[in-house]
């Protein structure tokens, strides 16, 4: 019995280590999630601006399409502050691109992929074989 107390001062001060290694352990790992989270959402982000901007952009025009575009991303705060729009048209498509890196909430660097999105439509017009003539 004798043996085992003195073992257990021995010990003293172990369970406050681990715990303390516990604990950092826990938020190390916290802060992976919230990275991976902030990535996800600006990814969302960049997703629906590039749709919107193509709605916008098969009606009115590419530079519209920029536009919407960038107005998505502005209004989308911080994920969409490192973002922008490009736009392209190849034959009767307009393509909208969003790329930028996602915001960094902590100081750790991590090496997360660039973000890239885009969208395609058709644009909202006559041919030109089929439009009317004009006067």
């Amino acid at each position: 019995m004798r043996s085992l107390a003195r073992r257990l001062e021995q010990e003293r001060g172990q369970a406050l280590i681990e715990g303390l290694l516990a604990l950092g352990l826990v938020l190390l790992v916290v802060a992976f999630a919230a990275e991976a989270i902030a990535y996800a959402h600006t990814r969302s982000v960049a997703e629906a601006a590039a749709q919107d901007g193509a709605r916008a952009a098969a009606a009115a025009g590419p530079q519209a399409g920029i536009d919407r575009a960038e107005a998505v991303l502005a209004a989308a705060g911080g994920a969409g502050a490192a973002m922008h729009a490009n736009a392209s048209v190849n034959g009767d498509e307009v393509t909208i691109t969003v790329n930028g890196q996602a915001p960094h909430l902590f100081n750790v660097p991590l090496v997360l992929p660039a973000v890239a999105a885009s969208a395609s439509l058709p644009l909202e017009q006559y041919p030109a074989d089929e439009q009317a003539a004009t006067p």
